[in-house]
């Protein structure tokens, strides 16, 4: 009579295995790229109107040589008071939706990063920078810079 030794590919042991595993990692990457800290300023269950980007690219992290890199996997909505940012399902454990308000935007630079030109957002009170490569990026510095523009012009109008 032989003794049966479960190995960790046997089913009783790979899924439980392969869950926990999953569970890890997107934890470890969520604190790595700081995304559970800037949910503590702007997390949002609620959808915006505005321009909706599915299954975009983006870098986020507090330095720009290593960040978390989320490929094809981010969610980006761009309006007139900020921009939405979430991930896809399976990767959003300790990820929740950020709204970003554009009063919070602190600066928005272009960089190259891995040869691919990027919006690097640089948001108030956090090293955390999100880098947004190609139509979104654009599309989010063209929106902040129009936010900036009226900004401007309204403490430029003079009170009656």
């Amino acid at each position: 009579m032989t003794d049966s030794v479960p190995t960790l590919l046997d089913p009783l042991w790979f899924i439980p295995l392969f869950v926990v595993s999953w569970f890890s990692i997107c934890a470890i990457l969520a604190h790595v790229s700081s995304w559970p800290l800037l949910a503590s300023s702007f997390r949002s269950n609620y959808p915006i109107e505005g321009e909706h980007f599915r299954f975009a690219s983006g870098c986020i992290g507090p330095s720009t040589r290593l960040p978390v890199s989320y490929r094809n996997c981010l969610f980006f909505t761009v309006g007139k008071t900020g921009f939405l940012m979430s991930l896809i399902f399976p990767f959003r454990f300790r990820c929740p939706p950020l709204f970003i308000p554009w009063a919070e935007v602190e600066s928005i630079t272009e960089e190259r990063y891995w040869f691919v030109l990027c919006a690097v957002i640089h948001l108030r009170g956090f090293s955390t920078r999100i880098m947004v490569p190609r139509k979104p990026g654009k599309s989010i510095t063209q929106a902040y810079e129009h936010f900036s523009t009226q900004q401007v012009q309204s403490r430029e109008a003079p009170s009656r």
